[in-house]
Order: structure tokens, then sequence, then C-alpha cells
């Protein structure tokens, strides 16, 4: 049974993969491929509609959603008022930061204390909520609802294939980034705790552009 996540199906691997890997463990793999490249993305890539999330927010322009591929925005509470859409803008869609187009938004968090308290430590504390669909239809979904065509981009598709090559094969082939042929030396890059990454070299720069910013609010 495929699962929403899944970025690809076994019909799409290549025979070398495929035939590979043991049937019975071939759906786990792909999950568990398409699961540690949307980790490494920074959010799901799978189609996901009506997402509300409560926002932290610096008190600039921007808002940065936690998710990427954002589809379109539906609705924006700041402290239980929606706002009108004429407000704010979807600016980027593949990073998820939306735009204010009027007055900056409100800074959530902590002040410091005293008569005039200044923004001290930005906190996500529910008084701005955003309401949005993001993602795309992955072969995963469209095989579970007939209805629904898959528009996930081929490149994070081919960067899932070679996540579930690199977990059947578990040889890191890809990591090698100097090698030696007469003494037969071989270095490979590794990642922080030391190991051979899930994500092999070419795949994450095949996605790099849908990688989200490490933070949560805008200046």
């Amino acid at each position: 049974m495929p699962a929403v996540e899944d970025l690809l199906t076994a019909a799409q691997l290549p025979a070398t993969v495929r035939d590979a890997a043991e049937p019975e463990r071939l759906p786990l793999l792909i999950t568990a491929a398409s699961l540690a490249l949307a980790g490494h993305v920074g959010y799901p890539l799978h189609r996901r509609t009506g997402v509300v999330e409560s926002v932290a927010s610096q008190g600039g322009r921007y808002l940065w959603l936690r998710a990427g591929g954002v589809r379109q925005v539906l609705r924006v509470e700041v402290r239980g008022v929606e706002l009108p859409a004429t407000a704010y803008a979807l600016e980027s869609a593949l990073m998820g930061r939306v735009v204010s187009r009027g007055e900056a938004w409100p800074f959530t968090g902590r002040y410091s204390p005293g008569v005039s308290s200044t923004p001290l430590h930005v906190e996500d504390t529910g008084e701005l909520l955003v309401t949005y669909d993001a993602g795309w239809v992955t072969p995963g979904q469209a095989a579970l609802d007939g209805t629904l065509v898959v528009d996930l981009p081929a490149d994070v598709q081919l960067a899932a294939q070679m996540v579930v090559a690199a977990l059947v094969h578990g040889d890191g082939a890809e990591e090698a980034v100097s090698e030696s042929i007469g003494a037969t030396s071989l270095t490979r890059a590794t990642d922080e705790d030391g190991q051979l990454p899930t994500v092999p070299a070419r795949a994450r720069r095949l996605v790099a552009r849908y990688c989200r910013p490490r933070h949560g609010a805008g200046p």
C-alpha cells in the first residue's frame, strides 16, 4: 500500500534498483527515502490543504512559514481578527514567504520589563495564524486517489530515486569525493555523525533550490 508521502512508485525505479530489493521491503524503502528527502528539504513535500500554522514574527514586513512549496494562502488572522486578502501577499511560494502590504506584522514574543518595554525574544505566541495549501501531488497520493494528477517536480522525483538506490545498495558510492586508481584509495563525504548521509550528494544538489531557510521570521 503506497503512502501519501511517497515521492515515486516502484515502477519508476530503475530495474537494477527494483530487482535488487526484496519485494516486501520495497514499499518501506520508498516511504523511508521519501521521508528522508522531505526531512533534508525541511518540510513535507506531499500536497496538503488547509494547513493552519501559528507563526512567530519579528515585527517586520515578512512572515516565514515553516513549509515551502506553498500553493496559496487562504486566511491570515492577527490576534483573532481575520485580515482582508488585500493586506498580504504570498511573495515567495517556494520559500513560504508572506509579505504585508500595509503595516508591519506585529511582534510576537517577550518584551523587556519596564515602562518603555521593547521586543526582547521572538516566540510563537499563537497571535498570528496562517491557513494555506502547500506541497505537490505525489505519485503515492495519485495511487491512492485516481482523481489526482501528479505535479511533483521531476527533479524531486529523480532525487527520490537516488535516495532509494542508496538505501538498496548501501554502498555510498555517490559520496566519493576523491579517488586514486593506482593505489585504490577512496575518500568519502560523511555527515556530522561521521556516517554516510542518507540523501546522496547528487540528490541534495537536485533539491537544493527547494530547501527552506532555517529561520522562522524575516526582518
